[in-house]
């Protein structure tokens, strides 16, 4: 498959795709984004996203746009090897390691195309998804972001994020660590946990974060006993790594399944040799990739679906209203003539019993003496002709003006009509119709991509 342009804009940091499964996660943001065109939203040559559509006031739809990377967050305890594991990945020591104080904020760890720092409100406004957390007290002072150029690895496709090292004692945050650690763990595809075997990989505020992480975050947790070169006997470990499993046993959910293989940052001058995992912790952030990639390309036509079922909702309920609103007109048009048929009788009543005065009647008579209709008109007769009482035409005429007030209550009741889309709303809808179409094919080769790269990588 070509490489296909991608228009890159002034907030974009990323680097240029390269890796298929990077390729296929930046696609997909493009897409909400953009659009195929690549272009600004709304413009002659398309470049209409997915998230432009959703919102559409026409239609409304709740949409998301997906993370062009995965979050991969590292707790444990204080000296666990954190920073020191980022460090390692991306090839560059962008992480300070070692003193106790740089542990005591939240890290992100991004590349982009310059090397850049950015500070609380900076971090917020870069990403977004924080704005829930934002205002807790102490945070903004202590959450940074460090942008790398590195190209190392899979470190296009991911955000680290390093916390705070945990520890008991007087040990003060700026904030409430565990709060703001679990509210991450909501935001975050992957939570790595690494147990310092020397330091206080036991500590209470470490088993309580990742007790209360288990809860809803299970699935997304892997751990890890780091710095296992420190520890130079083999039964030295294996008792480190029994205290820590049995610890654990009791916290987390799906123990029998529960791993902790060592690791340590590769170093030739080991004189014994100690497993080391660190390639699991690796292929942990790759399957986490993966798992995005998948996971993206199934909200896309989870999005798509629902866009397109809103879409059709829109027209059917237009076509709907259409005839609703010709038997609404059909209906306002009789009662509209039975209250001028109402009207005109209320007409001849009231011209009746003018003319039955006795000053209009004895006027008419000397202006028309030989009119024999005219005599009908204004007979004694005619003023009890009405109701059967004299001056029936009176109560006759209020009868009909209540009748004629009450058809146009109900006919202005009955003849409120749906407000329909226009000719260019329509156009509009249908365009629609023919980018979620798109956007599906275009899905598709996207997966064709991922299928395809998981076949290289075999």
């Amino acid at each position: 498959m070509s490489k296909a342009k991608r228009v890159t804009t002034s907030n974009d940091v990323g680097a240029l795709a390269t890796s298929p499964n990077e390729r296929i996660l930046r696609s997909i943001h493009e897409l909400y984004e953009r659009g195929p065109g690549g272009s600004n939203a709304g413009s002659s040559r398309g470049g209409v996203g997915l998230l432009d559509i959703a919102n559409d006031p026409l239609l409304r739809v709740k949409c998301f746009k997906p993370r062009k990377k995965v979050n991969c967050m590292i707790i444990g305890n204080h000296s666990a090897g954190k920073s020191s594991f980022i460090n390692w990945y991306i090839g560059e020591s962008v992480q300070t390691t070692g003193v106790a104080i740089e542990t005591r904020g939240f890290t992100f760890v991004t590349s982009g195309r310059k090397r850049e720092t950015l500070k609380g409100d900076a971090t917020f406004a870069f990403y977004d998804y924080l704005e829930g957390v934002q205002d807790m007290e102490g945070l903004n002072a202590n959450i940074f972001t460090e942008i790398s150029t590195s190209k190392e690895k899979n470190f296009s496709c991911v955000d680290f994020l390093d916390s705070p090292g945990l520890v008991d004692g007087d040990m003060e945050y700026p904030f409430d660590v565990g709060k703001v650690i679990n509210w991450l763990g909501d935001h975050v595809d992957l939570i790595l946990c690494f147990f310092d075997p020397i330091g206080q990989a036991l500590c209470k505020r470490t088993m309580k974060v990742i007790e209360s992480l288990n809860e809803n975050h299970a699935d997304k947790l892997a751990y890890y006993m780091s710095k296992a070169d420190q520890v130079e006997k083999e039964h030295d470990r294996q008792r480190v790594l029994i205290q820590i499993t049995q610890n654990l046993s009791s916290r987390i959910k799906n123990s029998h399944a529960f791993k902790l293989p060592t690791v340590y940052l590769p170093r030739d001058d080991l004189t014994v040799p100690i497993p080391n995992a660190i390639e699991e912790v690796c292929e942990d952030i790759d399957r986490a990739i993966r798992l995005t990639v998948q996971k993206n390309l199934t909200s896309m036509k989870e999005d798509c679906t629902r866009i397109g079922a809103r879409i059709e909702e829109v027209i059917k309920t237009n076509d709907a209203h259409k005839v609703d609103n010709m038997k609404r007109s059909m209906r306002g048009i009789t009662l509209m003539i039975i209250g001028w048929v109402v009207m005109f009788l209320s007409l001849y009543i009231a011209v009746k019993e003018v003319c039955a005065t006795p000053v209009i009647a004895h006027g008419l008579r000397k202006l028309l003496p030989s009119a024999p209709q005219l005599e009908l008109l204004l007979s004694k007769e005619a003023e009890v002709r009405w109701l059967g009482i004299k001056h029936g035409g009176a109560y006759a005429l209020a009868l009909c003006l209540v009748i004629y007030a009450v058809i146009t209550y109900v006919k202005n009741a009955v003849w409120q009509l749906h407000t329909l889309l226009t000719k260019k709303e329509l156009a509009k809808l249908q365009q629609y119709q023919q980018y979620i179409t798109g956007f599906m094919k275009l899905r598709e080769g996207l997966y064709k991509e991922y299928f395809a790269s998981l076949h290289q990588s075999g």
